[in-house]
């Protein structure tokens, strides 16, 4: 007794099994957590360091080369990148795939602590952060504004009442407030310093000593005791004792009247709107930044920042209001939404061609009830490895739909022309699921062993796809199951004897239409040769096509969210910035499509960032808007101005979401100058030829900077220190804002600075030990030079990056390849070429996507092989692969797709789709040559049998597919280009299956009897 015989003479077992798996599943989906797409591990770690006022220069040579060389000794390190700016480095390690986060950051800790001694004392302790995903974007962005309170204090009660209601919620990583905080504005006087015989290092040491707490024991044993010196008022600061007086010079001990710091400055407390500046539709204004951590439910983060916003709004104080201006959760949840839609209309479809075919209620409901025993079951799995409920594991279940009743299909239609034949309804299923037994575990595990591949595949690409793979592959198990189990069962519980078409008008055109296929079949394997030519075309066309259709790395998405950046303007402050950026912003506010207009400005540069209405509410896409302005924004003169729009969320490509711009870099040892005229060189090479859109680098050496030279005898003489004179041309050239107070335990900075009008070295003064007052321009020379606002480094190497803008249509492979010669060409051959970004990404999807196609061609020939027990049929089956390819391709070019990860995950799910249909002919074709049919006659019988159960269940799975390819909301991108493979390729490769794997196995099999009857 078989299997499926057990199950059919045992329907309770059946029964029980199926509804265990369907109950787990139901189970499991409750305590799967929801995420927009699968957690990609990604390591990599920033050290920041911190050095106020010092040139990138000075950066670059005192901190970040020694960071560098004791961080680059880390194992596991795949890239180390750094960027030396005014005042602050950045070291960025990428670890290579596998690497533990913990472990990377003892070793990254572990090397900062030997480094430590090697900095210079005035830098900073350097700290180091985990980059994750929300580093680039803020999950959600809520705007506060006041009619009753000015800026500061808006600031402040954020800071102490907002920030940790928010931080304190499940889900949230950080609160940060982007504002104008206050600060103790310390403005000196030079001619009173002058008088007075003061110094600005004197000043600044008052003040570093004057907030000092530190235990000294307990009160009686008991009471623990701190000694506090703080200030905490303006008068605390007037009256601040900055130096003492000594009447007849130093060496006389009778003392004058002390010196405050009000005797040579004047002290207020203000907002500090010098650093940052924030704009929400034109007014300015303060925002709270909410990220999220990675392991987080983005709806039910979105749930309780909306619901602790209610709960704020009825105790803030009169006037000022909270809004939440960005929500990411809002795409998230449309796109949730738009893939559930898809699942359900998918079942519709299904269900509406199943039943066409069958025309009655009883068959239709047995294929059917294997949807959500299987949807339910690939749930076991998700749980089972620790997956998640996601945008890549719900668009497997929309696939699935189509697939999962397959198999079902081809036992109800075995069955069912068994029961015709006059066979009892027992019978009936215990010979036609016998017969069909074997090709059912075959498909199974057929389709399933094309995403087995995966599961070897490291980095962003294998970590994104094998939740995909998981959910896929486990309801096809599952429907497997329930092919063999309860399928069978059902068919001998509920068929009846003679099941009639409900339609006799459908059930004749399908009769006839088995009619017409015979004749056709016939002809074709009689002219088997015009098949021969037909692939031949098949072929040619896939390499045809694969060339015309451009390529990226993922298709664009409209996530409703678009931006123009400014990069710092050379010799200009924050208000030449703030002004640039209001002319911009009138352009931008005049888009009808803009929901919120949000402008951030800081020494960085300026960035608006403009979120969308919904797809739904516009006619023009992020692109197309982006589109309109670029050349109102070209026409901004001095000034560098890059739109972009958030193109894609797929993690561990945060990097690739530059779109229509590919990015190389470029590394040497050489000085910065020689790369800087290298690089544009090249970049007018590219100008001039218009082999791009537009070109642009990230080496810039316009930025003026002042050099002074010190005349270190002379000051010896003096008895003058360096850093006396260091901190008072800090102080009245730029300002020092080292130094920090607390407001109601909130950090703030101290700014010390001179009157605001420049200063030269001749208008100040040091006074020495003796009481001379010394001019500095007596003791120093100032020489003017351009210098970088910014130093880049590649692995050590002194870099710059080259981006190259797309134009529209263009391939991406060729482009890189363009890009490279011409680099390749005029530079030395010891510079290092690297691509980053979306071209890193391509180059290692492209290597991966290729890579598994052919572990997946193989893993099913070894499956095939090991199943029918030799190595022709698998052949057979798998020749059809490469031509229905083709019809794919050629879907994807006529509906404008592009070549991407979701189109080629598509391409490999094509493998065991079409060799499903492979295997039905070939299977039953060996049956009947087994029972002493001829072997042509037993292809055309064997494709004859075969063709209703090949239509219909080809034509579940592109209903199936329907709503992926008709979807136009939110996230509806990339489930139109795995739809459209997907129905391409279905729709030529059932043809091919129908009448050249035919012609082959005829060819075939026939030349080897005659081989082996030769021999």
């Amino acid at each position: 007794m078989t299997h499926t015989a057990y199950f059919i003479k045992h329907p309770v077992i059946a029964f029980v099994l199926n509804a265990l798996i369907f109950i787990i599943g139901a189970l499991s989906f409750f305590s799967i957590p929801l995420r927009e797409y699968p957690n990609v591990q990604v390591v990599t770690l920033v050290v920041r360091s911190s050095y106020p006022n010092a040139s990138a220069e000075l950066i670059e040579s005192s901190v970040t080369n020694f960071l560098e060389d004791e961080l680059s000794g880390i194992q596991g390190i795949d890239i180390l990148k750094s960027s030396s700016s005014e005042g602050v480095s950045f070291v960025e390690l990428t670890f290579l795939p596998g690497t533990e986060m913990n472990q990377a950051l003892v070793d990254v800790q572990g090397a900062l602590g030997r480094v430590k001694s090697m900095l210079p004392k005035e830098v900073h302790e350097p700290n180091v952060e985990r980059k994750g995903k929300s580093d680039g974007m803020p999950f959600m962005v809520l705007s506060l504004a006041s009619s009753t309170m000015d800026f500061g204090a808006l600031t402040h009660y954020a800071e102490l009442n907002l920030k940790n209601a928010f931080r304190s919620l499940k889900g949230v990583s950080s609160a940060l407030v982007w504002g104008q905080p206050y600060t103790y504005k310390i403005v000196l006087d030079p001619q009173k310093m002058y008088d007075f015989g003061v110094n600005a290092d004197d000043i600044y040491e008052a003040l570093e000593k004057s907030k000092l707490s530190l235990p000294v024991g307990k009160f009686q044993n008991k009471i623990p005791t701190t000694l506090n010196v703080k200030l905490s008022s303006i008068e605390d600061y007037e009256n601040l004792v900055v130096k003492e007086q000594k009447e007849g010079g130093e060496e006389s001990s009778t003392k004058s009247p002390p010196i405050f710091l009000k005797s040579v400055s004047r002290i207020s407390l203000e907002t500090d709107s010098t650093i940052n500046r924030v704009r929400i539709n034109g007014e300015a204004g303060l925002v709270l930044a909410i990220t999220r951590t990675s392991d987080s439910n983005p709806l039910d983060v979105s749930k309780l920042v909306h619901e602790k916003v209610k709960e704020l709004e009825k105790t803030l104080p009169k006037g000022v209001k909270i809004k939440i201006v960005e929500d990411q959760a809002e795409f998230i949840r449309a796109s949730l939404d738009n893939i559930r839609s898809s699942l359900l209309e998918a079942c519709l479809f299904v269900l509406g061609i199943v039943f066409l075919f069958l025309g009655n209620v009883r068959s239709t409901f047995i294929p059917l009830i294997t949807i959500p025993i299987s949807l339910a079951g690939s749930f076991i799995f998700l749980k089972m490895f620790g997956f998640s409920i996601n945008l890549m594991t719900l668009l497997a279940m929309v696939l699935a739909v189509g697939l999962v009743v397959d198999d079902a299909i081809v036992v109800l239609e075995n069955i069912t022309r068994h029961l015709e034949e006059g066979f009892s309804s027992i019978d009936a299923a215990l010979i036609g699921a016998k017969e069909i037994g074997f090709a059912i575990m075959a498909m199974t595990l057929t389709l399933t062993s094309v995403y087995a591949p995966i599961a070897f595949i490291q980095g962003a690409i294998g970590q994104l796809f094998v939740e995909f793979a998981v959910a896929l592959a486990g309801s096809v198990l599952i429907s497997g199951c329930v092919a063999l189990t309860l399928s069978p069962m059902m068919c001998s519980k509920i068929l009846k004897n003679h099941p009639k078409h409900i339609w006799p008008f459908i059930e004749g055109k399908l009769s006839n239409l088995t009619i017409s296929y015979e004749r056709a079949l016939t002809y074709v394997l009689n002219n088997r040769f015009l098949m021969g030519i037909f692939s031949a075309f098949a072929i040619g066309a896939t390499i045809f096509f694969y060339c015309l259709i451009p390529q990226e790395v993922v298709p664009k998405e409209d996530r409703c969210f678009i931006g123009v950046y400014v990069p710092p303007i050379a010799g200009k402050n924050i208000d030449t910035m703030d002004q640039k950026l209001k002319e911009i912003e009138k352009i931008v506010s005049a888009l009808p499509e803009v929901q919120e207009n949000l402008i951030f400005i800081g020494n960085w540069g300026g960035n608006i960032c403009l979120p969308l209405r919904p797809k739904s509410e516009r006619k023009r896409s992020a692109e197309e808007i982006i589109n309109s302005i670029r050349p109102q924004l070209a026409a901004f003169p001095s000034i560098d101005v890059w739109p972009w729009s958030w193109d894609s969320g797929l993690p561990g490509m945060d990097n690739a979401l530059s779109g229509g711009q590919i990015d190389l870099v470029i590394s040497t040892v050489e000085s910065y100058q020689d790369l800087f005229k290298k690089i544009e060189n090249i970049k007018k090479i590219i100008d001039d030829q218009k082999m791009f859109k537009g070109a642009h680098h990230d080496l810039k050496l316009n930025f003026l900077g002042m050099l002074i030279d010190l005349d270190i005898n002379e000051i010896a003489k003096l008895n003058i220190k360096p850093k006396q004179i260091g901190k008072m041309i800090e102080v009245f050239f730029s300002g020092d804002r080292s130094l920090t107070f607390q407001k109601d335990g909130i950090l703030y900075p101290i700014t010390l600075e001179g009157p605001s009008y420049p200063w030269t070295l001749d208008e100040l003064y040091i006074t020495n030990d003796s009481g001379k007052r010394i001019s500095l321009g007596s003791l120093a020379t100032v020489r003017f030079k351009a210098q970088p606002k910014e130093l880049i480094h590649y692995n050590q190497m002194r870099a710059t990056t080259l981006s190259a803008e797309l134009f529209p249509g263009d391939k991406i492979e060729p482009a890189m390849e363009k890009l490279f010669s011409v680099v390749d060409k005029n530079v030395p051959a010891q510079y290092r070429k690297s691509w980053i970004g979306a071209a890193k990404v391509y180059q290692e999807s492209s290597m991966t996507m290729i890579l598994l196609f052919c572990l997946a061609l193989v893993f099913i020939y070894a499956i095939l092989s090991m199943q029918f027990e030799n190595f022709m049929d698998p052949l057979i089956i798998l020749l059809t692969v490469p031509l229905a390819l083709s019809g794919a391709l050629f879907t994807v070019w006529i509906f404008n797709q592009s070549l991407n990860i979701y189109t080629q995950v598509g391409l490999i799910t094509l493998i065991g789709l079409i060799t499903k249909h492979g295997i039905l002919i070939v299977e039953f074709t060996n049956q009947l040559q087994k029972s002493g049919i001829p072997l042509l006659e037993a292809i055309k019988t064997a494709s004859k049998l075969r063709l209703r159960p090949i239509l219909m269940t080809t034509g579940a799975m592109i209903f199936g597919a329907i709503p992926l390819v008709l979807s136009q909301d939110a996230g509806s991108e990339a489930r139109q280009a795995i739809g459209w493979t997907l129905l391409g390729g279905l729709s030529f490769g059932t043809f091919f299956t129908l009448f050249v794997l035919p012609a082959l196995c005829l060819s075939i099999k026939s030349r080897f009897k005659k081989r082996v009857e030769a021999l």
